[in-house]
């Protein structure tokens, strides 16, 4: 079904596409953004139906950058499915159908719960119904666009029974989907026959009939790097990936797609290396990709008083998890039902470089929408809640002078303890200068300047910069805490030479051209 989201209001806006723009000059592997398992959280309690999918393009516009998807092999249609059933009887589809708002619904009774499936959507019409034409399409500019990872598990399907009823209890059943049902004997999950499939069939070929020039490919990536256009964490690397300016504006690609689980081992992967990377490339498992009911304690995460990972400002950062030292490269932390994500934790997480992977099943169409809304307005590791104002706001004082009301207006960033805030451009904090050629080394100025003579404050090799990644903001921002206080600290954004109520600039130096 789809969602009644609220309205997303312009602070919500600007904060969502500034975060996009200040990672532009960040590899993409280096992002920090919400993801979702479109099956967990809204496929399975909501219905594998085009109603429910019509929350796709909702949610990348509100943040989620990664997306994990569930398809099944059909060995009676030849054909990738997002149903996770397939019959066990010839019953009829659900007789009177029509009476829903998906006419080609079938009911399924699995488990002691009774499911609602639209067998006409296959994974060729989930990219081209969906990931095309309800949310690439509408946002192909260079203000609304975004580049997403697609990954997909291969599963087989469940053998289960399609149950017929009246209009009535059609209607019924369908929209209390998580519903046991105690009287309907579940068919036996037995898989699906053998899968048989030609090069023509693959999931490559259907990728690239439908979405073409959208995909950013392994062999795309194979060619930047032989043309030095990759980086790594803290510089350029034979082995890093392109830098997301290059990805999205450049090459104005949209989807990169990985495999994850593959259940179906007769499936050859291998047609498809040339569209799909490999866990190896986007890991899905490993030490990079954790639990949040297994590791970093939960006390540690709600209280946000001890540190989860283990971050260095100098050359080198090691985040720590599950005793191992990983890089900051495609990590992942997910949730579960059984331990949903806290707003405390989802924020840790992404402190310590971690995308947060939606993945709690939740009993209600409003439970879920609370937990979505939540979790991603929570996710920003950037800007505080409330920033940057939908319109500049009235300042009342410059430093500790008064001035009246309206004789100045907030047009300058500067990093809080409790995230990003606009200031009036007059006050005067310390700077954060950033080391030339060093991602995580931070200094904070000596003196306190205003904002226009933030560029001059910075000494030796070090220049007014902005955090680019959450572990770069983590670092400046245990520095301000440990050296500055309270007080707020000068970054490198700003919309002074915009209109009023305009995003603020994201500033770039010469040095940024270089290194993350």
């Amino acid at each position: 079904m789809a969602l009644n989201w609220p309205t997303l209001n312009l602070s919500d806006v600007y904060a969502i596409r500034s975060q996009r723009d200040l990672t532009l000059n960040v590899s993409i592997d280096q992002r920090v953004n919400t993801g979702i398992n479109l099956n967990s959280v809204l496929l399975d309690p909501l219905n594998y139906t085009s109603s429910t999918l019509s929350n796709f393009a909702t949610l990348i516009q509100r943040g989620v950058n990664r997306v994990f998807l569930d398809i099944y092999w059909n060995s009676i249609s030849n054909d990738w499915q997002l149903c996770p059933f397939v019959t066990t009887n010839n019953s009829a589809t659900a007789g009177n159908a029509s009476s829903l708002d998906e006419t080609n619904s079938t009911i399924f009774a699995y488990d002691g719960r009774v499911y609602t499936c639209d067998m006409t959507i296959t994974f060729a019409n989930f990219l081209s119904d969906v990931v095309k034409n309800q949310w690439i399409y509408p946002t192909d500019n260079d203000l609304d666009a975004q580049t997403i990872v697609l990954t997909v598990n291969l599963r087989q399907p469940k053998a289960a029974t399609v149950i017929t009823m009246d209009s009535q209890a059609v209607a019924t059943k369908a929209s209390q989907a998580t519903t046991s049902i105690s009287n309907i004997q579940s068919g036996n999950a037995t898989s699906a026959a053998s899968i048989a499939m030609s090069t023509s069939e693959s999931l490559s070929a259907q990728i690239d009939d439908t979405l073409d020039r959208y995909v950013y490919t392994p062999v795309q990536l194979k060619l930047d790097r032989s043309k030095a256009l990759t980086w790594n964490d803290t510089g350029s690397s034979s082995q890093g990936w392109p830098l997301l300016e290059n990805v999205l504006l450049t090459g104005f690609y949209r989807v990169l797609f990985s495999f994850g689980v593959i259940e179906v081992p007769e499936y050859n992967a291998n047609l498809d290396a040339d569209y799909i990377f490999s866990n190896h490339d986007i890991p899905n498992s490993g030490s990079g990709v954790i639990l949040s009911s297994s590791n970093f304690s939960s006390s540690d995460l709600n209280s946000m008083s001890s540190s989860v990972c283990s971050i260095s400002n100098g050359d080198y950062i090691a985040i720590m998890s599950t005793g191992a030292v990983v890089k900051p490269s495609w990590l992942i932390a997910s949730d579960t039902s059984e331990n949903p994500f806290s707003a405390a934790a989802m924020l840790q997480y992404m402190k310590c470089g971690f995308s947060p992977i939606l993945n709690a099943t939740l009993d209600s169409s409003s439970d879920v929408l609370q937990y979505l809304v939540t979790a991603l307005e929570s996710s920003r590791w950037s800007w505080e809640a409330g920033q940057p104002p939908a319109e500049p706001q009235p300042t009342q004082t410059v430093g500790a002078t008064p001035t009246p009301a309206g004789s100045n207006v907030a047009r300058c960033a500067a990093l809080t303890v409790n995230g990003w805030e606009v200031e009036n451009c007059d006050s005067k904090f310390q700077v954060a200068c950033r080391v030339a050629k060093s991602p995580y080394n931070w200094t904070l100025s000596e003196k306190k300047v205003s904002y226009y003579d933030s560029v001059g404050a910075c000494t030796g090799n070090s220049m007014l910069s902005v955090p680019r990644t959450a572990i770069q903001n983590t670092i400046l921002q245990s520095l301000q805490e440990s050296v500055g206080g309270s007080d707020p600290v000068w970054i490198d954004v700003n919309c002074i030479e915009r209109p009023v109520g305009h995003i603020p600039t994201i500033g770039k130096t010469e040095d940024d051209t270089n290194t993350q």
